[in-house]
């Protein structure tokens, strides 16, 4: 489709993503979906979360509650618990999986003979489904018959309680990390990948060795890509739930229970619907606080660039 206009006596055609306000249009048809399934349910959790509607009792979501679901959360020494655990959780597992990451798409830059074939195995935990993983690893984590503690008791070493409660919120991270990384290799090996040798060559021939090429030259070109996927995991860590229900369900006590399994065992198992969702809508606002930084780093930095 497009337009026809005269100018100088001949017809010019100016194709239809061309024309002004045209780009409202293309992506009008996926936003009109987003707000569908989106923006609907929020707002019916928004009004259920002012009311004090128990599953087991009938008419309860008819009673409005007010503000006393967000005050009985916010004075609820559970749910600060969860979000300690949430952020630890969080922070730590990107952290190891961007340092791991890195450090991976470095090696898997250089040029070595199987080099594709490797690549391509790092991904496999990136796309096994988080349910497998989350029984994957507790099979490995058990305490009596688990691969890591049969390893152990073969070496003469005593068996270690992986999902005790010392050790059940590193053995929850490590779990993630090694899910994750090869998303961070990822990144970091396309933003490799995406540099000008020229650049290199040149900081050799001027004599930099490679401590200074990696931390004046690769860092700051790898930044911004470090942004973006520490941001998508930042937000998808804080949402994570399937894998570590099926690992500790939040367990020993509440060690590994996150904002998500807290607002599943509110909903699920005390059936307080109104105070699950201004749960949620307490943990909206967190998540927001807590990436708002590094996404405005992140789109600071980008536009600098350009």
């Amino acid at each position: 489709m497009a337009t026809v206009a005269l100018t100088a006596g001949r017809p010019s055609v100016r194709p239809l993503a061309r024309r002004p306000g045209a780009a409202f249009w293309f992506i009008l048809p996926a936003v009109l979906v987003l707000l569908l399934i989106y923006l609907g349910p929020m707002l019916y959790a928004l009004q259920a979360s002012f009311t004090r509607w128990v599953l087991v009792l009938p008419g309860s979501e008819n009673e409005s509650a007010g503000l006393e679901n967000y005050v009985d959360v916010l004075r609820s020494g559970e749910f600060w618990s969860a979000v300690r655990v949430t952020l630890i959780y969080a922070a730590s597992s990107i952290a190891c999986g961007l340092t791991l990451g890195t450090t991976l798409a470095l090696l898997l830059n250089l040029d070595f003979f199987w080099r594709s074939f490797f690549r391509s195995v790092m991904m496999i935990p990136m796309v096994i489904t988080p349910a497998v993983i989350g029984i994957f690893w507790k099979l490995l984590y058990e305490q009596e018959s688990g691969v890591f503690n049969y390893f152990l008791v073969s070496l003469g070493l005593p068996r270690v309680p992986w999902l005790g409660l010392g050790m059940a919120l590193p053995s929850m991270i490590v779990m993630d990390v090694w899910q994750t990384t090869p998303f961070f290799m990822l990144v970091i090996l396309a933003g490799l990948q995406a540099m000008s040798e020229d650049q290199l060559d040149a900081a050799r021939v001027d004599g930099a060795s490679r401590g200074q090429l990696f931390r004046y030259i690769l860092v700051p070109h790898l930044l911004p890509y470090m942004l973006i996927a520490a941001s998508f995991r930042l937000l998808a860590s804080m949402g994570d739930f399937d894998k570590i229900w099926l690992l500790t369900a939040g367990g020993p006590g509440d060690r590994t229970t996150t904002i998500t399994i807290f607002t599943y065992k509110t909903g699920f198992s005390a059936f307080d619907i109104g105070r699950t969702a201004a749960t949620a809508w307490i943990f909206v606002v967190i998540v927001l606080l807590v990436s708002a930084p590094l996404l405005r780093h992140m789109f600071k930095t980008a536009l600098a660039e350009r």
